[in-house]
C-alpha cells in the first residue's frame, strides 16, 4: 500500500547504477519496496510514461539568504517549479549573523536548506565590494558554538580566493581557512575564479573532500594549460580526493574551458548554479535544470548529469542514502522532467555564447511525499 505511485516513467537513480522503466511508491514521506506480482493499492497514480523520473535535485551551490544580502531570493518559489527540492547556501552568511539565516530563511522555507558558512564574519552580503578576508578575524570559538548548534543544517566553511577578495592577503586566507576547517573536521569551499597566481597553488592545499568551486571559470589561471590541456596539479587534487564543482554563475563558467576538459574526460563532480537573485530566470543561469542541460548538450551523459545534482551532493551534506536516491527508506524527494530536443542559446558575462540542443524540462517535484509543483500541461 502506498500513497502515490509513480508508473511507468524511465527511472534514473545513480545511487544504485539504475536507469531503466520502473514505478516509483511512496508512502507517507519515504520511498517503499514494490514487490512484484503484488497489487499496489494507492491513493493516487502518476502516469510517467514518457519522462524522466529522478530524485528531488540538490542545488549544491545557491545564494538564498533572502532579506539580508542583496543576492539572496526565495527559495521554495523559486526551486521548487525547477524539480529543486535542496539548496546549499554557500557562504552568504558568517559567524556575525547565521543565527539570522537560520531563523528567516532555514526555518521559514519549505524545502531543505544546507549552508556552508564564510569564513568572514559577515558573510558574503553584497556584490558592490568582497568580504574582509583577514584572517585575524576568523573567529574558531565562534565556529565552533555554530557547527555544534546547526550540526544539521551546516555543512562546512567556504572562501573566495579571488584576487580582488584576497587582496593584500594572498593565499595565506586559504591557508588560515584550511586550519580552521582542520580545527573543525569539516569540508572547505573554495572560490577559484581569478586567482592570486597559478591556480594549481590554490589546488596544492586542498585536502580530500574539500570542494573546488566554479572549476570552469575563465578569468586569470584556469584549469587550462597554454596546450589547451588539463593542468598537472589539477589531475593531482581529483586524484588526492578534491571534488570539482561548475557552480556556473553568470562568469564563473568559460566555454572554452568546459570544452577543453571534457575532451580530456574531466567532467565535473557537482552541478550547481552560484543562483543569485540577479541571475535566477536569466539567459546565463536561469536555474539549475537550464544548467544540467547546458552540459548535456556538450556531452555529458544523462545519468553522469543526474548523479551530478542528487547522490553526490547527498553524501557531501551528510545524507548519503537519505537524500539523492529513490532506494526504499529514503525521503521521498522526486522530480519529474521531459527531456525535449529543443534548441536554447546561453551567453555569460565574459561575452562567450552557447547554442544547445536537449532541454531539460521540469513537470512534477514531490518534496517529502507531497506534491509541490505540477506543470500544467502534465497529465496525470
Amino acid at each position: 500500500m502506498g500513497n502515490l505511485l509513480i508508473k511507468g516513467g524511465t527511472v534514473i537513480d545513480p545511487a544504485r547504477n539504475f536507469v531503466g522503466k520502473s514505478d516509483v511508491l511512496i508512502q507517507e514521506n519515504q520511498f517503499v519496496e514494490i514487490t512484484p506480482d503484488v497489487p499496489v493499492e494507492v491513493e493516487e497514480v502518476i502516469n510517467a510514461a514518457g519522462y524522466l523520473v529522478t530524485p528531488g535535485l540538490i542545488d549544491n551551490h545557491t545564494h538564498i539568504f533572502y532579506g539580508a544580502t542583496e543576492s539572496g531570493f526565495v527559495p521554495d518559489v523559486a526551486l521548487l517549479p525547477m524539480g529543486v527540492t535542496t539548496a546549499v547556501d554557500a557562504g552568504s552568511s558568517g559567524t556575525s549573523n547565521c543565527h539570522t539565516f537560520m531563523r528567516t530563511v532555514v526555518n521559514q522555507s519549505q524545502m531543505r536548506i544546507f549552508c556552508t558558512l564564510n569564513v568572514s564574519p559577515a558573510g558574503q552580503v553584497t556584490e558592490r565590494y568582497p568580504e574582509n578576508l583577514d584572517p585575524r578575524n576568523y573567529d574558531l570559538g565562534m565556529l565552533k558554538e555554530l557547527f555544534a548548534q546547526y550540526n544539521s543544517q551546516v555543512t562546512g566553511l567556504k572562501i573566495r580566493c579571488g584576487e580582488e577578495v584576497v587582496k593584500e592577503f594572498g593565499l595565506d586566507t586559504l591557508k588560515a581557512a584550511v586550519n580552521l576547517a582542520e580545527a573543525l573536521e569539516c569540508r572547505l569551499t573554495v572560490h577559484t575564479t581569478n586567482p592570486p597566481g597559478n591556480i594549481t597553488e590554490i589546488a596544492s592545499q586542498m585536502r580530500p573532500g574539500d570542494i573546488f568551486c566554479h572549476c570552469y571559470h575563465g578569468k586569470g589561471s584556469t584549469i587550462i594549460d597554454a596546450e589547451g590541456k588539463v593542468k598537472r596539479g589539477i589531475w593531482e587534487a581529483r586524484r588526492r580526493g578534491v571534488l570539482f564543482d561548475t557552480a556556473d554563475a553568470r562568469v564563473n563558467h568559460s566555454y572554452p574551458v568546459i570544452q577543453a576538459a571534457l575532451a580530456e574526460k574531466f567532467a565535473p563532480d557537482i552541478i550547481s548554479t552560484d543562483l543569485t537573485q540577479a541571475s535566477l530566470f536569466g539567459n546565463m543561469v536561469f536555474g539549475l535544470p537550464a544548467v544540467m542541460s547546458r552540459y548535456l548538450s556538450l556531452g555529458v551523459e544523462l545519468p553522469a548529469v543526474i548523479k551530478a545534482c542528487t547522490s553526490t551532493p547527498a553524501e557531501i551534506n551528510g545524507m548519503k542514502g537519505r537524500l539523492g536516491t529513490l532506494a526504499p527508506g529514503a525521503i521521498a524527494d522526486v522530480a519529474i522532467f521531459q527531456l525535449t530536443d529543443k534548441e536554447f542559446l546561453f551567453k555569460n558575462r565574459l561575452g562567450e555564447t552557447f547554442s544547445g540542443n536537449k532541454l531539460l524540462v521540469p513537470k512534477l517535484t514531490i518534496l517529502n511525499g507531497k506534491i509541490v509543483f505540477r506543470q500544467i500541461d502534465f497529465p496525470f
